[in-house]
This record gives structure tokens, C-alpha cells and sequence, in this order.
């Protein structure tokens, strides 16, 4: 079996609107509004994501099974939080944003395995520390990222409908 992860191209736009749709409905299935109306990841979002050198594919056997963004800096998003706090680090972050694995590949490990090299990308590209949220209903999400040492830090709230978050915090 051939594991790879790899920066996104605009190649790979077709699957990677894929891989997110079939989350959508995943999501929608599970009762999560999460990925939906204006939450929805646009096509033009996951193109910058592409240009700017932020999307990441996971491959198994050459086929795109996950994708996700991987940005380094401060999010606007992140900056009011309730009900906790973060541990502050003076230096920038990363942020893992738009996480989806095709859902007929779940439950094989492959979400955890992605985790981890977004991870090891972050600690290579030299940040100490890694952010990300999900919708408090997305209980698959929630398990991934506590499962890899992350913290509860408190809850944000993105400007849309339904837009609660629950927020968690590593440092590598």
C-alpha cells in the first residue's frame, strides 16, 4: 500500500470537491449544519487554498481519499473565545481547517494517519503550536482531534448561522 501526502494542486480540485461533498452529506446525515449554507467550503475558497500552497491531499494508492488546509498565522476567528482561553504563544500558529476524508474510507485509520502527517508538516515548517475547531454536533471531528493530543480551550463563534465552534489547542 502507497501512503502519500502532498501539497494540493489545481489538479486536484475535482476530487477534492468531492471528498467535500460527500462530508457535506455525511455531516447533513448526522444532523451537524456544519459545511452548510454559508459555512459551505466554496469552490473559490478551496482554489486559494490551492494557490496559496495551504491545501494538502491524502493518498492511497495514488487516489485522493482526504484533504484539508494547513495555514500559518493568526485567525481573526480565534480571537475572542468563551467559556476558557488559549495558552498563549507569542509566535504564530497553524490552523487545520477544512479536515474531510471520503466517508466510504472511514473507519480504517486514515483519518488519524493524515492527522498526524498535518501535524509533522506544521512542526516542519517550524510552528510550535496548532489550532483548529469543529461544530459542537461533529462528534467524528471531535474524536480525531482529542485523539491526537489535543485540548479544549474554549468555544468561538464564526460569523454565520450556527456558527458555535468548539476550540482546541497542541503544541508540538
Amino acid at each position: 500500500m502507497n501512503i502519500q501526502m502532498r501539497q494540493g494542486t489545481i489538479d486536484d480540485l475535482p476530487a477534492v470537491k468531492e471528498i467535500i461533498r460527500s462530508a457535506q452529506l455525511k455531516l447533513a446525515a448526522s444532523g451537524s449544519p456544519q459545511w452548510s449554507g454559508e459555512d459551505a467550503p466554496s469552490e473559490a475558497r478551496l482554489r486559494t487554498d490551492m494557490e496559496d500552497g495551504n491545501n494538502y491531499v491524502f493518498l492511497i494508492n495514488q487516489q485522493i481519499i482526504g484533504t484539508a488546509a494547513l495555514t500559518k498565522g493568526q485567525e481573526t476567528a480565534y480571537e475572542t473565545i468563551v467559556y476558557g482561553q488559549w495558552e498563549k504563544n507569542d509566535a504564530d500558529y497553524a490552523v487545520i481547517h477544512r479536515f474531510a476524508i471520503l466517508p466510504e474510507r472511514n473507519g480504517r485509520g486514515y483519518a488519524a494517519l493524515f492527522f498526524k502527517l498535518l501535524l509533522a508538516a506544521a512542526r516542519e515548517s517550524g510552528m510550535s503550536e496548532v489550532r483548529i475547531d469543529t461544530h459542537p454536533l461533529n462528534r467524528a471531528m471531535q474524536k480525531v482531534i482529542t485523539n491526537h493530543a489535543f485540548q479544549f480551550k474554549g468555544i468561538i463563534h464564526l460569523p454565520i448561522p450556527h456558527g458555535e465552534r468548539y476550540a482546541y489547542q497542541v503544541f508540538l
